[in-house]
């Protein structure tokens, strides 16, 4: 056996440091795919998300968003419940059931994408400000606030490339309005059309500042009874107390575009995600720079749309 000399054992750190430098350099040439990053809440986010998106975190709280997804395409189970239940003698026969019908729906997954590109020179000339944080912390929001916008108004139209919202899947309790205010009436006759007549439980009201402002006076009379409700998300919110006595919470979304609303079974509402927002850096660029996109995978249907109600067309009474 031949005795390795100093000289012998130097040698050979050599060629295999070379040969590691060899592999990463190998390794820096041939991996080109972009890498992926999910990116999780921080409090600071949290807060940010809820201001931008709060129908949307409503629904997370509730367990509404599916992350556990493998598929482009979601399969829905819309069912029509056409069980009764009656009295009968002792000794008479079991009635005939009648079996519920479910009917299967698939919604193709939408991509939201926010893509970002900053320049080399913008962000080596900056000691001041992380350009490409701050840019990945605004895409974070903007994302959320448009996966809100669509699940509170999408059309599922070929040509906005989205799936459709509550507004344009509720079509059983509707009410429109001829530019009037919205009066306690009015609402307690929705919330009994929804509770009684379709066995929906609303957890959720979604509107505007505009028609908040009105609801406000008419709960007025009664909030020395009702205190504001934590809805869960580290907001207390003013409640609406349904004729059943039902506390209802009253959720402000600045997306909502029409002076409108929601009454939100959040039960019925099923979101899937098969990428929740992601960063995926390094795409190509032939521009000296960074070059990434937050993107996200989602879809989602009202699976029981005559559980929920809205009401369109609401003006203030001042005008």
């Amino acid at each position: 056996m031949t005795e390795l000399t100093m000289k012998d054992l130097e040698a050979k750190i050599e060629k295999n440091n070379k040969q590691i430098a060899d592999l990463q350099k190998a390794m820096q040439l041939t991996d080109a795919a972009p890498t992926s990053m999910q990116i999780a809440y921080s409090p600071e986010l949290q807060s940010r998300v809820f201001e931008k998106a709060p129908y949307f975190r409503f629904l997370e709280s509730k367990g509404r968003v599916d992350d556990n997804f493998n598929s482009t395409y979601a399969a829905f189970y819309l069912k029509n419940s056409s069980g009764v239940s009656q009295f009968i003698n002792e000794n008479d026969d079991i009635p005939q059931a009648v079996a519920s019908s479910y009917d299967e729906k698939m919604e193709k997954m939408k991509t939201l994408i926010y893509p970002i590109d900053v320049s080399l020179l913008s962000q080596m000339g900056n000691n001041v400000v992380d350009l490409l944080q701050s840019e990945i912390q605004d895409g974070f929001i903007k994302v959320t606030n448009d996966l809100d916008n669509t699940l509170l108004q999408g059309t599922g139209n070929a040509a906005d490339k989205d799936f459709k919202g509550f507004v344009n899947q509720v079509t059983t309790n509707k009410e429109t309005l001829t530019n009037e205010p919205v009066t306690e009436d009015l609402i307690d006759d929705m919330l009994t059309d929804i509770i009684d007549q379709n066995n929906g439980t609303p957890d959720v009201i979604v509107t505007t500042n505009l028609v908040a402002k009105q609801l406000k006076k008419i709960v007025a009379p009664y909030r020395r009874y009702n205190d504001k409700i934590d809805i869960g998300l580290g907001h207390r919110v003013v409640a609406y107390e349904a004729p059943n006595g039902a506390e209802i919470p009253i959720l402000i979304d600045s997306n909502l575009e029409s002076d409108a609303m929601l009454f939100v079974d959040s039960a019925t509402i099923e979101v899937k995600r098969l990428l929740a927002p992601t960063l995926l850096t390094d795409l190509p660029t032939n521009k000296l720079g960074t070059r990434d996109a937050i993107v996200s995978f989602v879809t989602a249907q009202n699976v029981a749309e005559y559980k929920n109600g809205l009401i369109t067309g609401i003006a203030d009474p001042s005008d």
